[in-house]
């Protein structure tokens, strides 16, 4: 009977491994891929949850809840903003249902004893690997409709590079001290790393780059904790360290916008952009239109701030009987109408209002605090885990505040599966019935 048990316990994990390797890999690379694996690991959750005697084990404790909750804020705010505006409009359910399911396939995933940060660590770098085929074999996306700029067949490059950029520093952060990583999986993070930032500089992705120093920041302020906590044997050899790091980042900066025309001059016509926008010169350049957009939306927040507009398709009857509906600001107006404010705040606030808006810092927020209360754990797996939580959700707010990261469906979903992933690996509770069944057979 024992051997039983555990060949099914085997089983369920070594499925659970290929589909928690599945979704990063497909994440870019292939369309609507990324939704198979967030539907199986949510059958799964619902058949061991809710068919067996001993569901209620599955939410012990108030953190599971608290994460439920937060996973589910967005779609419930969704649901609230168009109830009182008596306006039902299903479609705009479809990402914030996928965030929600993630929070259901979480309460599953942190009772199974399995390595997820390391699962992440092969993943990640292969999903961009993958994307990086799937842009080669389809390179007409990037010629005829983005002019230039790298996209894949279904991944405008806004997107490509800001995903690319945060996950290509998410393999290099996830790279162990070299006793503790084998030579190959090494091997494989530097090359997602390479990959990532090649496919990010070629989509040139502003928004993406800007998630940089902020994501390096935490690091640093990382290591400082290591550095004060370790012995004082370690602590001159570990400052050396972090000083190459520090003195190698920079000059991997400066080589890279010396060498790379693409991104010295994204970043230089971002300035002329920003400040002709400021001046009135010009207020049609991509940065100037982008700020254009912001203006209005926060113009149009005041005046339904509470439950908002709804899907950016009402946002055209709206900005059509606006005052600013001049032919100054024409190209800025079209471009909110079709692809929204730009930003993922002004976004949920628009959409939900208010309400939507502290769903969307909820999902955020609470992971986040969860992860930093583990930042410093002796256990190296959940340390990992915690830390490379805090850089994605890092990366996603700041990204998120020049291009919409948890607005399009595949979107939602990637994002529900990683922290989802993350924080099991943070809060794995093995089921009490589970480790009192096997010590009966014992």
């Amino acid at each position: 009977m024992k051997k039983n048990l555990n060949l099914a316990c085997l089983n369920l994990n070594g499925f659970v491994v290929l589909i928690l390797l599945a979704f990063p890999i497909f994440f870019m690379s292939v369309r609507h891929a990324v939704h198979v694996p967030l539907f199986l690991l949510a059958l799964l959750a619902f058949y061991k949850i809710f068919t067996r005697k001993s569901h209620g084990a599955y939410f012990q404790g108030g953190q599971e809840l608290l994460v439920f909750l937060a996973f589910s804020g967005i779609f419930i705010s969704v649901l609230v903003s168009q109830i009182f505006r008596h306006a039902l409009y299903f479609p705009a359910f479809d990402g914030p249902i996928r965030i929600m399911i993630a929070g259901v396939v979480f309460i599953f995933l942190r009772t199974l004893n399995i390595p997820y940060i390391k699962i992440l660590g092969i993943g990640i770098p292969l999903g961009l690997l993958s994307t990086f085929i799937s842009f080669e074999l389809y390179p007409q996306a990037s010629q005829t409709y983005w002019g230039g700029r790298y996209a894949t067949y279904f991944v405008d490059p806004n997107t490509l590079g800001s995903q690319s950029f945060i996950l290509c520093l998410l393999c290099l952060l996830m790279i162990p001290p070299l006793r503790m990583h084998s030579f190959y999986t090494f091997i494989l993070k530097l090359l997602g790393f390479g990959v990532g930032l090649y496919l990010s500089v070629g989509s040139g992705s502003r928004g993406g780059w800007l998630t940089a120093p902020f994501i390096l920041l935490l690091f640093f302020i990382f290591r400082m904790g290591d550095i004060s906590r370790a012995s004082e044997a370690d602590k001159a050899k570990m400052q050396l360290q972090t000083l190459i790091i520090f003195i190698g980042t920079l000059s991997l900066v400066a080589l890279s916008i010396y060498f790379s025309d693409k991104l010295s001059s994204r970043i230089i016509s971002a300035y002329f952009e920003v400040r002709n926008w400021f001046t009135g010169l010009d207020l049609e350049g991509s940065a100037g239109v982008r700020l254009s957009i912001w203006k209005f939306s926060l113009e149009f927040a005041k005046q339904s701030f509470l439950f908002g507009y709804g899907e950016e398709k009402n946002m055209i009857q709206v900005l059509q009987g606006s005052s600013l509906n001049i032919s100054e600001n024409m190209t800025a107006i079209n471009a909110m109408a079709l692809t929204g404010p730009h930003s993922d705040i002004l976004s949920k606030l628009l959409s939900a209002g208010i309400i939507g808006l502290v769903a969307y810092f909820s999902v955020l927020l609470i992971p986040f605090s969860i992860f930093w209360q583990h930042r410093y754990t002796l256990n190296a797996d959940i340390k990992m885990a915690s830390r490379i939580g805090l850089y994605y959700i890092c990366g996603v707010f700041i990204a998120g505040l020049s291009n919409e990261q948890l607005s399009l469906k595949y979107l939602c979903t990637f994002y529900g599966l990683m922290v989802a992933t993350l924080l099991a690996q943070v809060l794995y509770k093995p089921l009490a019935i589970e480790s009192t069944r096997q010590s009966s057979v014992v």
